[in-house]
Order: structure tokens, then C-alpha cells, then sequence
């Protein structure tokens, strides 16, 4: 069997260029070179392509699927956050200090002796809706001790 058929043969069997260079002894445009004077070859070629963007989707869409699900508990947490506000707000029409402190939790510190988160001036002027102090647990803000 000359080199021409025994590397269509191998194409339409599955094997790779490359890997048709390599039984055959010549070189991958070489092999590519050959089997274009074949029809069999460019039907295989479509095939393979057909198949590959195929697969290819489907990869996409399981990764997709895999990020979904990964931020899934984010989103659910976002949610739960998105609530409560609605709700704090909804209420009064007036956030409570334990809500406006959670919001701007950044701009207190707390003091050791008095178990109190108090505003932290240095942080810019205190709004006058937000308190300059409030009574703190000790279990509930540990972050806070030193």
C-alpha cells in the first residue's frame, strides 16, 4: 500500500496529523499536502470541525453552569441582605441606629472601657442621623477587643 491511501486510511480511522507524520515518516505538511487531493479528506475535516465546535460548546456551557453555581451562595447572601434593607427601610421611613451603625460600621471604633462603639471623628463631620455612640455585647462585635 503506497503512502498516499495508508494516510487517507489513517485520517478516516481518527488519527492526527502529526500522528500520521509519524507512522508515515514524513513531515505534517507533507501528510497535509497528500490528503487534500482526497474529497474523503475535506468531508472528514468538516466533520472533525463540526464536532470539535461541538464539544466545544458544550465545555462553555458546563463551565457556565459551574460559575453559577459557585456564586449561587453569594448571590443568595446579597439577597438576604437585599431584604433586610428593604424591609429597615420600609418600616419608618427612618433607619434605626443598630441599622445606620451597620452601615457605617467603618467609621466607629470600639472603647474597651465603656463596651461601646463610638464614632471616630478623624473619619470626617458625624451626620447628625447617625449616634455618637451606642452600647455594644461583649459576645456580639469580638472583632472589636484587642
Amino acid at each position: 500500500m503506497d503512502k498516499k491511501t495508508k494516510a487517507l486510511e489513517l485520517y478516516l480511522e481518527g488519527f492526527k496529523l502529526v500522528e500520521i507524520a509519524q507512522q508515515l515518516g514524513i513531515s505534517q505538511p507533507a501528510v497535509t499536502k497528500i490528503l487534500r487531493q482526497f474529497p474523503e479528506y475535506h468531508q472528514e475535516k468538516e466533520r472533525r470541525k463540526k464536532e470539535n465546535e461541538k464539544r466545544a460548546k458544550e465545555w462553555r456551557n458546563e463551565y457556565k453552569k459551574q460559575k453559577r453555581e459557585q456564586y449561587e451562595e453569594e448571590y443568595e447572601l446579597l439577597q438576604k441582605d437585599h431584604r433586610e434593607a428593604v424591609q429597615s427601610l420600609s418600616r419608618k421611613g427612618r433607619l434605626s441606629n443598630d441599622v445606620l451603625i451597620k452601615l457605617c460600621i467603618l467609621h466607629y471604633d470600639y472603647s474597651k472601657e465603656k463596651e461601646r462603639l463610638v464614632f471616630n471623628e478623624s473619619a470626617g463631620k458625624r451626620p447628625a442621623d447617625l449616634p455618637k455612640s451606642t452600647y455594644v455585647h461583649k459576645n456580639v462585635l469580638k472583632q472589636f477587643r484587642v
